[in-house]
């Protein structure tokens, strides 16, 4: 009886260990740890020394086992247990990984830290007395200097007030005995230890007060500046007491209104920027900035001597404000050649193109509106198939336009393509044009280094961005070894939580300052085709494509691509975008 039972005992063991072993079945044991979930969830941080950092990861066992988290920093045990803080005590960088092991198997997640010294900022002084900038006090009087600042480091800070280059005091705030006439500079100093913030006083000790005003002081002429946003105003200097010594200051204000009177006189603005005092009867001019553009300004000027007597209320001339200019030149996409005769408008602003296809928009007010290039009226039936820019006049600036031929060219799916161009380039509710996403050529590309799988992505990314270069006959990409100021970078998720990728991040609507391309998916050697099918439709999308509805277009949405290379059609989108010569001809066709 007891031969039996071991025999039945020994025999389910078997089949058991048999059922573990290659099986698919979902309740087999010797599984890894499943990450849920870990913070911080940017795997490329950084700190300051001082910090502390906070990680996390939770995961299940699918087998049910219990687990354990521990962390290391560059190899070393740092810590048990979630979670777990990370004090940051040095420079440099270094690799933190969370591991979850459930005794025999481990999964991690590792993040890189660049550890940085913190930045010391100097104080900011907020506060001063007196407020004058030079002010006057009669021998055998006191005057109170004092400032108020603070540390945004919330460093310690020692105060210093000198007079004529003497230490007078070592607070913020103390009393000037006057003894002796003269002008005096008074200087206080605050610190850190490290860096430092002043402020100075001109002061001027006399024996008698002074009532006498500066002269009314005559304005000579005003106009329009150079700059966006300035006008010009002159005068003629007058004296400290009418028109005889020099005063401390001159004061310009600009208001919407004219400045006649005292209260429209507190109710303007003071400028900055006004040249010092000169003598009496010199001319004297300024350029007047920080006014919005293509507006009207009055504009009042007075000198203020050193007992702070006034002079008379002048004239308040008005001048209009220096407009923005946008400039540029339109070109025929098929030709390469400029387009003379095409009209450029946005808002209420036209103008139209030179021989050599040059257009200039000048005196603009700040504009957020569509960009348009074309014919008149804008159509887009007429000779060229028009182009809208989203864009923003906020800067002078230079923009290149370029405008498709409307005409037939002897093809019969021209229109076709026409509208296959603007489906690829984000375009909605206008029937007749295209909107661009676009940069200028080359375009740079920053590559992290990254290996798994026996796949070097690096080399992988870059070699398919030459690629671009053979295709189009120019330079797309050039690969970049400094990560700032690049256009376009890639980083690299180990596919985590979802099998997705694509362009995460556009900085403008129309002007892609940054494209970031994230890869997720997990490849091997055995799919490597499909991780450069992958990189060039997220290139593609970098370039400004959308998406496709084609599954014999590369550029397919959706789905995974199924082909490798672009259509004929997907890259005439791009000769367009990027005026590359021959963005049309016969031998194109749409392929659906």
């Amino acid at each position: 009886m007891s031969i039996t039972r071991r025999s039945l005992f020994l025999t389910a063991m078997l089949a058991a260990t048999v059922a573990g072993c290659g099986s698919e079945d979902p309740t087999r044991f010797g599984r890894p740890p499943v990450v849920n979930s870990y913070a911080p969830t940017d795997r490329h941080l950084s700190a300051f020394v001082g910090d502390t950092l906070r990680f996390s990861v939770r995961a299940t066992d699918p087998d049910r086992d219990a687990v354990t988290t521990a962390f290391t920093v560059d190899g070393g045990m740092a810590g048990v247990g979630a979670p777990w803080f990370y004090a940051v005590l040095d420079t440099g960088c270094v690799t933190v990984r969370g591991s979850v092991s459930d005794g025999e198997f481990v999964s991690y997640i590792e993040w890189t830290v660049e550890r940085h010294q913190p930045i010391n900022y100097p104080p900011a002084i907020g506060a001063i007395q007196p407020i004058e900038p030079s002010p006057t006090l009669i021998i055998g009087n006191s005057m109170s200097f004092a400032i108020v600042a603070s540390d945004p480091d919330e460093d310690e800070l020692a105060y210093t007030f000198t007079v004529n280059d003497s230490l007078v005091s070592d607070t913020r705030q103390f009393s000037y005995l006057a003894s002796s006439i003269g002008s005096k500079l008074v200087r206080a100093t605050v610190t850190d230890g490290e860096l430092y913030a002043s402020h100075e006083w001109n002061l001027r000790v006399t024996t008698i007060p002074d009532t006498i005003a500066p002269a009314r002081v005559e304005i000579t002429g005003s106009g329009t500046g150079n700059e966006p946003g300035e006008v010009y105003v002159a005068w003629t200097a007058v004296g400290r007491d009418g028109m005889l010594g020099v005063p401390s200051e001159y004061q310009v204000r600009t208001a919407p209104n004219p400045i006649l009177t005292e209260g429209d006189w507190t109710r303007g603005s003071q400028r900055p920027g006004v040249p010092a005092p000169a003598q009496p009867g010199t001319p004297m001019s300024m350029m007047v900035g920080g006014l919005l553009p293509a507006r009207t300004t009055y504009l009042a000027v007075r000198a203020i001597d050193d007992f702070g007597n006034i002079s008379p209320l002048g004239d308040s001339p008005v001048a209009v404000t220096r407009g923005m200019r946008v400039s540029g030149s339109v070109v025929n996409t098929e030709t390469g050649l400029p387009v003379e005769g095409a009209v450029v408008r946005i808002g209420l602003f036209t103008t139209g193109t030179a021989p050599d296809g040059s257009w200039t928009l000048s005196e603009l007010p700040p504009i957020d509106d569509l960009l348009n290039a074309g014919d008149t009226p804008p159509t887009g039936v007429g000779e060229y198939f028009d182009l809208s820019l989203p864009y923003v006049v906020t800067h002078l600036a230079v923009t290149p336009l370029y405008v498709i031929p409307n005409r037939a060219l002897g093809t019969a799916n021209y229109a076709d393509f026409l509208q296959f161009f603007r489906s690829m380039t984000d375009v909605a509710g206008n029937p007749f044009g295209t909107k661009q996403r676009r940069w200028e050529l080359p375009i740079d590309l920053y590559v992290r280094a990254y290996e798994k799988d026996g796949l070097d992505y690096k080399e992988t990314v870059e070699r398919v961005a030459a690629e671009f270069d053979a295709i189009l006959g120019t330079q797309v990409f050039n690969v970049s070894t400094n990560r700032t100021g690049t256009g376009v970078e890639t980083i690299y998720l180990d596919g985590l939580f979802q099998d997705n990728y694509g362009v995460k991040e556009w900085t403008s609507d129309w002007y892609p300052y940054l494209a970031l391309i994230e890869f997720r998916t997990v490849y091997t050697p055995a799919t490597a085709h499909v991780l450069e099918r992958t990189i060039r439709h997220e290139l593609g999308h970098a370039l400004g494509l959308n998406h496709s509805s084609s599954y014999t277009h590369l550029m397919v949405g959706g789905v995974a691509p199924q082909v490798n290379q672009f259509s004929e059609d997907e890259i005439a989108v791009i000769r367009c975008l990027y005026n590359i010569p021959r963005g049309f001809d016969n031998r194109l066709f749409l392929r659906r």
